[in-house]
């Protein structure tokens, strides 16, 4: 398994196609923590995030021979992941949300100076404001928000993923932001900040 591991994703993915299961978990060893995430984001429920995750990987395995070499496969894969949390989302219509207390740093950020504990408090307090702000949204607007700036999509790929015209997904955008940064401000005034 070591020397498969060392391989170029390209040749990963031939070999997977053509049934060697050991290629297609080094696939997924490489990017589940990732599909993961991008689940968990759209659901804020651990135990969703994961089956959606573990969902991803059996739909594209199933669906290898419809990937197109020479694209990315983080980028399909992702595509399948965002498909399948907006299909489990419209399905459950809003999921009570299992949120984690533990830290909100992302995977690979690390603090660039040491806070003080009231400085982490506020800190906390505010993401977790930001993050209630996010749950307040409409459904179609969080997706859009998560979709633009947690994945980092273009607006063609968005209005792709979701079908919709470019204008739409704009729209959608802009009253996610305006709405947000609404509940912010007021969480502002209330706070004293």
């Amino acid at each position: 398994m070591r020397q498969s591991e060392d391989l170029p994703e390209s040749s990963l993915i031939k070999m997977a196609k053509s049934g060697n299961t050991e290629a297609y978990e080094i696939l997924v060893k490489k990017y589940q923590k990732r599909i993961y995430f991008l689940c968990y984001r759209m659901t804020r429920a651990h135990q969703s995030a994961d089956d959606l995750a573990q969902e991803t990987f059996v739909k594209a395995y199933f669906n290898l021979t419809r990937f197109k070499e020479g694209l990315s496969f983080f980028t399909w894969i992702r595509k399948i992941a965002v498909n399948s949390a907006l299909n489990y989302i419209k399905s459950k219509k809003r999921e009570e949300s299992l949120r984690d207390r533990e830290s909100r740093v992302s995977e690979n950020a690390l603090p660039l100076y040491h806070e003080s504990p009231h400085d982490k408090l506020q800190k906390s307090r505010t993401e977790q404001k930001f993050l209630e702000s996010l749950d307040t949204l409409p459904f179609e607007q969080k997706t859009v928000f998560i979709m633009k700036f947690y994945e980092n999509y273009s607006y063609d790929e968005i209005a792709q993923i979701l079908n919709l015209p470019n204008g739409t997904v704009m729209s959608r955008l802009n009253r996610a932001r305006k709405k947000i940064r609404e509940y912010m401000s007021d969480y502002s005034v209330r706070s004293g900040r």
